[in-house]
């Protein structure tokens, strides 16, 4: 494939912010890249069912910042956006660039493509089943950790996270030691966080 044909493939898609209904979220079809942010909030009548096979595989970039709230049903990010890789933060939520708050059903982020958020932090708070952030290690993903917010989730003890391979006795992930427990790193059962982009995309 060319060079221009690559780039007949982009689609650059304005800042979107998707609420109410799931068949809001077919504004995303095709969009590689979303110049600005991208917020999807307040569905309180949307059920797990309701996000079964919904995929957006295309988008890559984010250039501003991730926002989810009250989103009901919504187990994973996984499936939604597989290959979603980096948010720049050009512009912040409040200081953020990944926010999850109040996903009632949130069981994991997902975000296992997810290698790069330029500038920003990350804030997971009050995700009452949402398991598999021991098993994260941020500072693959960003400059600095210290302005994190990642509270009132799922209590770590009662998560049982395991990482790909596990099961098996031989966990596949890498391994590293944060907050004086040395344990794989990844997104869910099924994938393994992946190292860190070099270069700023």
């Amino acid at each position: 494939m060319n060079k221009r044909q690559e780039n007949m493939e982009e689609k650059v898609c304005p800042s979107k912010d998707i609420r109410n209904n799931v068949t809001n979220l077919q504004s995303l079809e095709n969009c590689t890249i979303i110049e600005g942010h991208l917020k999807i909030l307040l569905m309180f009548k949307t059920k797990t069912d309701d996000f079964r096979g919904l995929s957006y595989p295309k988008l890559r970039v984010v250039t501003d910042y991730v926002l989810l709230f009250r989103v009901y049903g919504l187990e994973t990010l996984s499936d939604l956006f597989p290959n979603l890789t980096v948010i720049r933060g050009n512009n912040l939520f409040f200081n953020y660039a990944l926010v999850l708050y109040e996903m009632l059903q949130l069981k994991e982020v997902g975000l296992h493509s997810l290698m790069n958020i330029t500038r920003g932090a990350v804030r997971i708070e009050k995700n009452p089943d949402l398991c598999y952030l021991a098993t994260l290690d941020w500072s693959k993903i960003l400059d600095s950790v210290e302005d994190n917010f990642i509270v009132a989730n799922k209590n770590e003890r009662e998560c049982g996270d395991v990482c790909p391979g596990t099961a098996q006795g031989q966990t596949i992930c890498q391994q590293n030691t944060i907050n004086g427990h040395f344990r794989g790193r990844c997104w869910s059962q099924n994938h393994c966080q992946r190292k860190r982009l070099a270069f700023k995309a």
